[in-house]
């Protein structure tokens, strides 16, 4: 049983600095500590891994050790996935894949409730690398996703510098998600 805040680690498949799915991640924290929860904030810049293969299961590096002990010891994810070409970008993936090479107890994500939003300036969204990563994060690394996604299109035009969506739409999905993660985290965690 876990006692205190739930923790939630909150991370983005760019590195961009300007990112719309950066500072998408950057509103999902905040709006996860007004509702109470312990949000980190990551940025897979500082976890810096060389192309997965199997030959590194023996010794993963310890950048990938790192995001596995951030991973474990929180309840929940939110994971901002950025669409490149209509899928989810290789930098998460090989983050993902990696961190998961140093678990011997499961799945990656076995147990952690994962929320996902994506922020794109074209009209969907990102929500075609949306659906595609949850597949990947439900059958191959064993997480438990949220059914709500806070997909976010003409996020050049909708999303603040202030950091707020400017669609009201796009806004009450993006409110939708981070409630449920928080909620179905905090009863993972008891």
């Amino acid at each position: 049983m876990v006692t205190g805040a739930v923790r939630i680690l909150v991370l983005s498949g760019s590195t961009r600095p300007a990112s719309f799915n950066r500072r998408l991640a950057g509103m999902a924290a905040r709006a996860l500590r007004a509702l109470g929860a312990e949000a980190t904030e990551i940025s897979l810049a500082d976890f810096p891994l060389p192309f997965v293969d199997e030959d590194g299961r023996a010794a993963p590096p310890e950048p990938a050790q790192r995001l596995n002990a951030l991973i474990l010891a929180h309840q929940g994810l939110f994971i901002a996935c950025p669409e490149y070409n209509a899928g989810y970008t290789p930098l998460l993936k090989n983050a993902l894949d990696w961190a998961s090479m140093c678990r011997t107890d499961g799945p990656g994500l076995a147990g952690k409730i994962v929320a996902l939003g994506g922020a794109s300036t074209g009209p969907r969204g990102g929500y075609r690398a949306l659906t595609q990563f949850r597949a990947v994060l439900e059958l191959g690394f064993g997480a438990l996703v949220i059914p709500e996604m806070a997909s976010v299109p003409l996020a050049h035009q909708i999303l603040t510098e202030e950091g707020e969506i400017a669609d009201q739409q796009a806004d009450r999905f993006f409110k939708a998600t981070i409630a449920r993660l928080h909620r179905e985290a905090a009863r993972a965690a008891s």
